[in-house]
């Protein structure tokens, strides 16, 4: 980009047009982004704006997140936000950026938290589902954990940005195991890695190189956390609650095969996403 007097709209589009000639999707939409949070406004709001002249600093601004871009670091990444269900999540690169898919996951587990009902959000990450879950069910009591302590910061930080700070209860630590003592749960719902560790390398350079492989890595066949869960949870869960998880497309049928090995769990349904993939299944635990 030369230096000129940069109107909004000719920035925008010579930018989309840079974006499309690196085979990057969506250009014009990144752009959008890119440029609406510089502005500190709504991606819709640009439109009304696009004979505004740009400052030199926000061009410049503009330039380096354009370059981080051609990088392939991921818009939410550059711009520090994402968007999931109601709220607007800080991230960074020690979290997961939250997807479309795990939208699904907490409407169905909103289906089968009772009125004050706990909630646990295992492997929380960024804390999308269990700060989704306190805003949506007022009265529910929502604990979280997960094992790494850079994304409980993360995690932590948007519940005090969103006021939610005193609906959840937060703990670092490998799966249940800080929870060791605590009271049953009504539901437990987790998004865990899965992954298969070979599939790492082709992965989108988005992921591969700037997500944290942690929350991503689901070992040899994906199923890693998955055998950790369904022992686990049982205990965590009282008689009658739920344990719903996201689960990678293909890997429904493995998944329902590992909770029919254990004893506890029964009534397993699948729930299909909005392409209609498998995407979450719920398990009851026996009554008796």
């Amino acid at each position: 980009m030369s230096q000129r007097a940069w109107k909004l709209l000719d920035i925008l589009e010579e930018t989309s047009r840079f974006f499309d000639s690196r085979d990057l999707k969506n250009g014009r939409l990144q752009a959008e982004l890119l440029l609406a949070a510089i502005l500190n406004i709504k991606r819709l709001d640009l439109y009304l704006q696009f004979e505004r002249l740009l400052l030199a600093d926000e061009v410049d601004l503009y330039r380096d997140y354009v370059r981080q871009r051609l990088q392939r670091v991921p818009v939410q990444y550059i711009v520090g936000v994402a968007a999931f269900r109601n709220l607007e999540l800080s991230v960074t690169p020690d979290v997961l950026i939250p997807r479309p898919e795990t939208e699904i996951l907490v409407d169905v587990a909103l289906q089968y938290l009772p009125d004050g009902g706990r909630a646990l959000d295992l492997c929380c990450g960024s804390g999308a589902i269990a700060l989704s879950l306190a805003q949506e069910a007022a009265t529910a009591q929502v604990v979280a954990a997960d094992i790494s302590e850079a994304a409980l910061k993360v995690a932590k930080a948007n519940g005090v940005s969103h006021e939610l700070q005193e609906r959840v209860e937060w703990f670092c630590g490998d799966f249940f195991a800080p929870l060791a003592g605590a009271a049953p749960f009504d539901i437990v719902v987790c998004n865990p890695p899965y992954v298969r560790h070979g599939d790492l390398a082709c992965l989108e350079p988005e992921v591969q190189d700037h997500e944290p492989h942690l929350a991503l890595d689901g070992g040899e066949d994906g199923l890693d956390c998955y055998r950790r869960i369904v022992q686990e949870a049982p205990g965590f869960i009282r008689p009658g609650g739920y344990l719903l998880m996201e689960v990678g497309e293909g890997q429904s049928t493995a998944v329902e095969a590992l909770l029919a090995q254990v004893a506890s769990f029964s009534e397993v349904q699948t729930k299909p996403d909005l392409n209609g993939v498998p995407r979450v299944i719920v398990a009851r635990i026996s009554s008796s």
